[in-house]
């Protein structure tokens, strides 16, 4: 378990991440693991956690934030970790201190500045291996002043421990390898007057006197032009001392020990501009646990240039003063133009590097790595194995004391090496990939930090190709980074642009040449793979093999590393081994080859969504496919596992369809009928509309009288969510007239169905009325009990609209009813959630809650995003009602992200005027404003007339409760019309009431007991008997005569 505090809040747990929560409990927890330990008071915790606005419920509002905490952490790290409460304070209670980084970084610090007096080597190590804590600058997610304070405090204490690690290495004369480092400091910070203090002095004991004159000058310069002021006495001091040749600046003067007691060391040298990794190198700086009589042995595998070799060399330098019995490097070669080194001349040379002379080294492999160990069996030696093949190749090379340390580098995971750690290294998150490139292009570059994530997302994150493309840019200097990340968009193939000299097609040649030709072709193949990942029945598909052959060829890909397995069973390549293979498989495979594959895998997905969603949706009218295709392999037995294929699959799905597109017409035409419903449970209807697009294109070509008309009623159903009401209206008609022809009833049915629901958003109510009432005997006479249901749905929310309440109800339990005897779950959860909204409408909130939360069951067992973000929406009401702001802010916040994500512009209009409401409930008016605001835009451009006058009423309550009373009259009047043409009687009776109270303000209760009178008898006339009472206390109050 592993808390990371010093960089991106983090919990890591058995070597996998965990999410943790929503931006409040996030930042609870950054608050707890900051305090080292120690209780936080409630008071501070709110102040701290809102930001100094802590909410109006106080206590209940951070108590539930805790609940949902401890949950979280609870299912990460069961008992390890806990939130304790003890005197009115909260407190993070972790078994291991250690598993905090803050902790282990103070705790370094702390045993450095003790050892420093004493023994200066120890105390640069553990400085060092504090500074490797450090990702990236700490609590950047989070704003207002803790968090600017605490980040202010940490990036102190960092510069502290940089400072003293660097003034202990001058003493012990590394001035000649902190140079570049602290250049590097001075260009992140030029003012940092200690840091040009100490990079003087490494200069100056280089025999570099001009350039260490010419860092004071630049620094001078830097301080009077940017903060007028002179330099610090003591820079300047150091500067006279300079100029005075001061020899007492040389540093100690210490007799050079004898050539044969220096211990060999042939590692590599480190890489200045080294970045991350922090999670890997906490483990390969661990020490042995106490006791321990096994050799320590890491094998850190990873694809071809992500860093493995780096990563092991950092590591060996930092651990270098633990080892004086020497530091060796080997380079065994597996992926080399030259062949892999034998085991035999690796010993030779590992005993010629410890003074065995070439005379005395034995013939055979056996008694050269006895005589190794026996020379390594009282050293405190470390070894760097790198570019392993195989076991074979690196078990003669280990030594046997358990004072010695063994790191092996490999594409393969030598998963049969004994004894051995394994650190899988993959390519670094998006923030140490930023930071990465930031270092090397140089931070003074850098400012556009969405570019430089756009360069690196486009990288794909591969360390190898990150290093190419800041290479490029530091020496292209008239280049922005936004002029990099613009080019690499607009190349087809963003990889090759940056690859020349090809430095990523060279470090996957040699593992691809490694591999045997089946293998390698399975290798090209796969990259021809459409989706996100791929199962074994895809690869069996595209390669045209059988399960255990194809199988056999994946394991060989994964033990390389060139194929990645993140879920048991799922399979990927990343971009930069897919750019590879697919530039390989151009230079090897003819077109006709690849061109098959393709197609071979789309007829797969074809063929197993179609059997999936058969059984996933029996209800449905299905047509037949008109393309003969494979028996589904591995397909799903029934509806709940089908269900889960579709869902699991939805990437794939959709890439194989924009393929089928490109290169095989018949499936093109035949994948948005099978996947239209799943794509409705998706919310994807922005994608689905296009690829509905080409179909209907394709089937108007073939002259296809059955097809055209049903694309037509499905294109309807995916446009009118985003908002092409006209557009879905066309389509709904054409397809009305072609079921007409051809006499289908149900077709007709469900275009009418289309018609009626873009007369409902568009405020037609009565024509919608209309419509549905003639779909619904068109569904019962051919038995379409699912065209029945969802009518009866349409019909009721019209009814709902009109005020006529109890019929709606009465239509929704009807509609339950049938889908609960077709056991359709995503029907019985539109049901379930109409009859929630009905008894909110009456205010019976109990009730409305109760199926809000079976309907939220059914969502959270079977899916269906849209259904999700309507629930969230109406649960966002009912804790309006019981002033439960906050909780109604979030639901609400839910709402629109889940809108957002699927493009449902209805819907974020909805979610948008709720957030503005609630604002204003809760007295921010100037979010409300901005709420407002945005949801005005988007429902005129889509036309949505009803959520226009919710706009307009929501105004009003603003104009008014900033004593804008002419205003605010004019405004609740233009939302009185619009309700009226609407036809929408609920939103005409609460507009009325709230004119009566603004002219009963202005005018008195005479003059505003008409509109009283008429907005109870509306509410009467509903059967809304509390917002009847309620108006009739409220006039009551006022002394107004209402009856």
């Amino acid at each position: 378990m592993e808390f990371r505090v010093l960089g991106p809040l983090e919990l890591w747990v058995d070597g996998r991440q965990y999410q943790v929560g929503s931006g409040k409990e996030r930042r609870l927890l950054a608050v707890l693991l900051c305090a080292g330990g120690a209780s936080v008071p409630v008071d501070t915790l709110l102040r701290r956690v809102w930001e100094e606005r802590p909410p109006a419920s106080g206590s209940a509002t951070l108590q539930s934030c805790v609940s949902r905490l401890r949950n979280q952490l609870r299912a990460a790290v069961g008992d390890r970790a806990h939130v304790e409460f003890t005197a009115r304070s909260y407190a993070l209670r972790v078994a291991d201190p250690h598993s905090i980084d803050l902790h282990r970084f103070q705790s370094l610090s702390r045993q450095a500045r003790a050892a420093a007096a004493t023994d200066q080597h120890r105390a640069v190590t553990l400085l060092r291996s504090a500074e490797v804590l450090w990702r990236a600058e700490p609590l950047m997610e989070f704003s207002g002043s803790w968090a600017s304070a605490t980040r202010r405090r940490l990036t102190e204490d960092l510069r502290r421990a940089r400072e003293q690690r660097i003034a202990l290495e001058l003493d012990l004369g590394r001035h000649a390898d902190l140079v570049g480092e602290l250049y590097e400091l001075i260009a992140h910070d030029p003012g940092a007057e200690p840091y040009a203090r100490q990079l003087m002095l490494a200069l100056y004991r280089c025999g570099r006197y001009g350039a260490a004159l010419g860092v004071y000058r630049d620094i001078r310069r830097h301080v009077a032009e940017e903060l007028g002021c002179d330099l610090s006495p003591e820079l300047a001091e150091l500067h006279h001392r300079m100029l005075r040749r001061d020899p007492k600046l040389r540093g100690p003067v210490s007799a050079p020990p004898p050539a044969a007691a220096a211990p060999p060391d042939s590692l590599p040298r480190d890489i200045g501009d080294f970045t991350g990794r922090g999670h890997e190198l906490g483990k390969l700086l661990a020490h042995p646990e106490p006791g321990a009589t096994a050799m320590s042995l890491t094998v850190i595998h990873g694809m071809g240039g992500v860093g493995k070799t780096a990563l092991a060399t950092h590591a060996a330098h930092l651990l270098a003063e633990h080892f004086p019995g020497g530091r060796f490097y080997v380079s065994l070669r597996a992926h080399h133009e030259q062949p892999p080194v034998d085991p035999k001349d690796a010993l030779a040379a590992l005993l010629l590097s410890v003074g065995v002379p070439t005379e005395d080294l034995p013939a055979s492999l056996d008694r050269r790595a006895a005589l190794w160990r026996e020379r390594m069996a009282h050293s405190r030696a470390l070894l760097l194995l790198d570019d392993a093949r195989s076991t074979e190749q690196v078990v003669p090379l280990l030594p046997g004391a358990r004072t010695c340390r063994v790191f092996v580098t490999s594409r393969h995971r030598l998963a049969d090496l004994q004894g051995a750690w394994s650190v899988c290294l993959e390519v670094p998150d998006t923030v140490e990939a930023t930071a990465m490139f930031t270092r090397i292009a140089g931070a003074d570059r850098v400012s556009d930090t969405a570019a430089v994530r756009q360069v690196v997302a486009l990288c794909g994150r591969h360390p190898l190709a990150i290093r190419l493309a800041a290479n490029r840019f530091r020496h292209r200097e008239s280049w922005g980074v936004h002029d990099l990340a613009d080019q690499l968009t607009q190349s087809a193939r963003p990889l090759a642009e940056i690859d020349a000299p090809p430095g990523i097609a060279s470090a996957f040649d040699l593992s691809y040449a490694g591999l045997g030709t089946a293998h390698q072709r399975l290798f090209r193949h796969l990259a021809l793979h459409p989706g996100p990942d791929l199962t074994l029945p895809a690869a069996c598909a595209l390669a045209a093999g059988e399960p255990a052959q194809v199988r056999a060829g994946l394991d060989a890909l994964l033990d390389a590393h060139l194929l990645e397995e993140p879920v048991m069973g799922r399979y990927r390549l990343h971009d930069v081994v897919r750019d590879f293979a697919l530039r390989t498989g151009e230079r090897e495979d003819a077109e006709e080859v690849r061109h098959r594959a393709a197609r071979s895998v789309v007829e797969h997905y074809l063929s197993v969504a179609d059997h999936a969603d058969r059984l996933a949706h029996p209800q449905r009218r299905r047509l037949p496919l008109s393309t003969p295709l494979p028996e589904p392999r591995n397909a799903p037995q029934d509806a709940d596992a089908a269900a889960a294929w579709l869902d699991l699959n939805r990437g794939n799905l959709l890439a194989a369809a924009r393929l089928a597109t490109e290169l095989h017409p018949t499936a093109a035409m035949a994948f948005p009928h099978v996947l239209d419903r799943a794509v409705h449970i998706w919310g994807m209807w922005e994608a689905a509309a296009e690829l509905n697009a080409v179909a209907l294109r394709l089937a108007r070509g073939h002259g296809d009288p059955v097809t055209v008309p049903r694309l037509l009623v499905e294109r309807a159903a995916l446009l009118r969510p985003q908002g092409a009401h006209e557009e879905a209206m066309a389509c709904a008609r054409e397809s009305l007239a072609g079921g007409e022809a051809a006499k289908d009833h149900r077709l007709q049915g469900e275009a009418l169905d289309q018609m009626g629901i873009v007369d409902l958003v568009s405020g037609r109510l009565a024509e919608a009325l209309r419509r549905f009432r003639a779909a619904l005997p068109l569904h019962r006479s051919v038995g379409n009990r699912d065209g029945e249901a969802e009518t009866l749905n349409h019909q009721g929310i019209v009814l709902a609209h009109l005020g006529r309440l109890q019929d709606a109800a009465g239509q929704f339990h009807t509609m339950l009813a049938l889908h609960e005897d077709a056991e359709n779950a995503h029907g019985q959860i539109k049901a379930l959630n109409n009859i929630g909204e009905v008894y909110s409408l009456q205010l019976r909130h109990a009730e409305a809650r109760e199926y809000y939360e079976r309907s939220l069951t059914l969502v959270r067992r079977v899916g269906g995003r849209q259904e999700l973000a309507i629930l969230y929406n109406n649960l966002g009401n009912l804790c309006r009602e019981a002033k439960e702001f906050p909780q109604a802010l979030t639901y609400f916040q839910l709402a629109l992200e889940t809108y957002r994500d699927i493009h449902d512009a209805s819907g974020q209009t909805d979610s948008l005027v709720n957030l503005g409401i609630t604002y204003q409930a809760d007295g921010q008016y100037g979010e409300a404003r901005v709420y407002l605001e945005l949801a005005d835009q988007i429902a005129r451009l889509i036309g949505d007339r009803h959520q226009q006058q919710r706009v307009l009423t929501a105004t009003g309550v603003a104009q008014r409760a900033h004593g804008e009373y002419a205003t605010a009259l004019r405004t609740y009047r233009a939302a009185l019309d619009l309700a009226r043409e609407l036809d929408r009687p609920y939103e005409e009776a609460h507009t009325l009431g709230a004119i009566a109270e603004i002219v009963h303000t202005e005018h008195g209760a005479s003059a505003a007991a008409p509109h009283w009178r008429e907005a109870l008898a509306l509410y009467e006339r509903l059967g809304l008997a509390r917002q009847a009472e309620d108006l009739r206390s409220r006039a009551a109050a006022a002394g107004g005569p209402v009856a």
